[in-house]
C-alpha cells in the first residue's frame, strides 16, 4: 500500500502510521523466520592433562593441542553508487544489519559514479566467494554477466536502489521508481498550479536534472514525473489539454555536483520563463536550489521538486527554495538487504525469498515505499483522482524514528 494514495478524509496522523505499518511488518517477516534457525554450533577445545610420575621415568613429551580457529564470519557486501549522504543511509542500515546478524557486512562506493570501477570491485567480491551481494548497477546491462557470474558460482545476488530485471538478479529491494516520480509529478503539477503557472493556454517550461541516463532508477522516475504532468494536463477539469508542456533535458550530470550546479545555472539562465524544476538525484535538487540562488531568482518563485531526504536536501526546503522532496527509505535497502542475503544463506534461496516477497517467485520486487516530504503538511486530490498527502519535515522526523532511522542521517536532527 502507498502512504500516499490515502482514502478521502484521511488525517495526517494515519499517514505516519500505514507507513510506518509497511516497513515494520518487513522486519516483523524477517525476524519470524531468522527466529525459527538453530543457533550456531559451538566449538570447544578439549583440555590436555598431562600425567604426574613419583618416581624417575623416561621423559616424556606432552601432546600440544592447537585451539579450533573460530568459525569464519559470513560476509555480505552491499555496492553504491557515488559517495554521497544519501548513500551514507544506506550504508547506516547495511552496518546495523551486520550488528544485529553478527556477520561482517562491508559497504561499499566508488568516489564517484563509475561503471568499471564498480563492476570490477564486484568481480573482487565474486572472486573471494563472499556470501551475498546487493548492488545498486548504475549499468544494469553492464552488470548483468557479473551478476550472472556470481549466481554460477552459488554467490546470491539482489539488487538495490536500481534493478537489473533484465539480468540474474534474485530480487530487487528498493523504491518503485515510476511510482515514484509520478508522484513528484503530481506534486509539482498541484504546485505549478497554486502558483498561477497552470492555466489555458499557457507555455510551461519544467527542467530535469538528473545523473544517469542509462540507470533504470533515473529513467523510470524522469518517465513516471513526465506521464503524470502530461496526465493532469489532460484530466485538469480547469485546463482539459489547453496548456503546453515544454520539458527541458533530461540533462546529464553524470552525478557530479558541480557539473549539476553548471548545468542547472546555464539552464535557469537561459530560460527567464522557467517555471518549475526536478532533481532526478538526490544532490540535483540543492544543485537547482544553488543555481536558483546564484541567478538571483527569490525563493519559491520556480518550484522544485526534489528527491530525497538528506542533509543536504532538507535546507532548501526550509530556505523556501525547494518545496517538495520525495524521500525514499534508502535505510531500508540496506538494512532489509543484509537481511535477506543472510536468509538465504540459512534457509535456501528460494524459501528466503517466498517468505519475503508476496508472490516470488512471479514476483520479484519489494517495494521499500516513498514519502513525499514538504514545509509544511498538504493533502490535495490530483486531478488522477489521486488523494496525495505531502507530510511537513517535523512530521517525517516523526516518521523516521518510529521506524527507527536516526533522523541527524536525514539531515533532521
Amino acid at each position: 500500500m502507498n502512504p500516499h494514495l490515502l482514502a478521502r478524509g484521511a488525517s495526517k496522523t494515519i499517514a505516519i502510521v500505514i507507513a510506518v505499518v509497511v516497513i515494520v511488518a518487513a522486519i516483523a517477516g524477517l525476524a519470524a523466520y531468522m527466529s525459527q534457525q538453530p543457533p550456531a554450533a559451538t566449538t570447544t577445545t578439549p583440555t590436555e592433562t598431562t600425567p604426574t610420575t613419583t618416581s624417575p621415568s623416561p621423559t616424556t613429551t606432552t601432546p600440544t593441542t592447537t585451539a579450533a580457529p573460530p568459525p569464519k564470519k559470513l560476509k555480505f557486501v552491499v555496492i553504491g553508487k557515488s559517495v554521497h549522504p544519501y548513500w551514507s543511509v544506506v550504508e547506516a542500515g547495511v552496518k546495523k544489519a551486520g550488528e544485529e546478524l553478527g556477520v561482517e557486512a562491508v559497504f561499499w562506493v566508488p568516489k564517484t559514479e563509475n561503471v568499471q570501477q564498480q563492476l570490477s570491485t564486484m568481480d573482487t567480491y565474486i572472486s573471494e566467494g563472499v556470501a551475498g551481494i546487493a548492488i545498486a548497477p548504475s549499468d544494469p546491462d553492464a552488470a548483468a554477466p557479473y551478476i550472472a557470474k556470481a549466481i554460477e558460482k552459488g554467490i546470491p545476488v539482489i539488487t538495490i536502489d536500481t534493478d537489473a530485471p533484465n539480468s540474474k538478479r534474485l530480487a530487487y529491494l528498493g523504491t518503485g521508481n515510476y511510482k515514484a516520480g509520478w508522484l513528484a509529478g503530481l506534486a509539482m503539477w498541484q504546485l505549478l498550479k497554486e502558483k498561477g503557472y497552470v492555466k489555458p493556454g499557457a507555455t510551461v517550461k519544467i527542467g530535469i536534472l538528473t545523473g544517469s541516463l542509462t540507470a533504470r532508477n533515473s529513467l523510470e522516475r524522469i518517465a513516471g514525473f513526465k506521464d503524470a504532468i502530461m496526465n493532469c494536463s489532460q484530466k485538469d477539469p480547469d485546463i482539459k489539454g489547453n496548456i503546453k508542456i515544454e520539458f527541458l533535458g533530461p540533462y546529464n550530470d553524470k552525478e557530479d555536483p558541480v557539473q549539476a550546479f553548471n548545468l542547472a545555472l546555464s539552464v535557469i539562465q537561459g530560460n527567464p520563463d522557467i517555471a518549475g524544476v526536478f532533481g532526478v538525484y538526490a544532490y540535483d535538487g540543492p544543485a537547482w536550489a544553488k543555481a536558483l540562488k546564484q541567478a538571483g531568482i527569490p525563493p519559491g518563485k520556480v518550484v522544485l521538486v526534489e528527491f530525497d531526504v538528506t542533509s543536504d536536501n532538507v535546507p532548501p526546503i526550509k530556505e523556501g527554495y525547494a518545496q517538495v522532496t520525495v524521500g525514499q527509505r534508502q535505510y531500508f535497502m540496506g538494512y532489509l538487504g543484509v537481511k535477506l542475503l543472510y536468509n538465504m544463506t540459512k534457509i535456501g534461496w528460494e524459501k528466503a525469498l517466498k517468505q519475503f516477497i508476496p508472490g516470488y517467485p512471479e514476483n520479484k520486487i519489494y517495494d521499500t515505499g516513498v514519502d513525499l516530504v514538504g514545509a509544511k503538511h498538504m493533502e490535495f486530490t490530483a486531478p488522477t483522482g489521486e488523494k496525495v498527502v505531502i507530510l511537513s519535515l517535523e512530521e517525517y522526523k516523526e516518521l523516521a524514528e518510529k521506524l527507527g532511522i536516526p533522523p541527524e542521517l536525514l539531515g533532521l536532527g
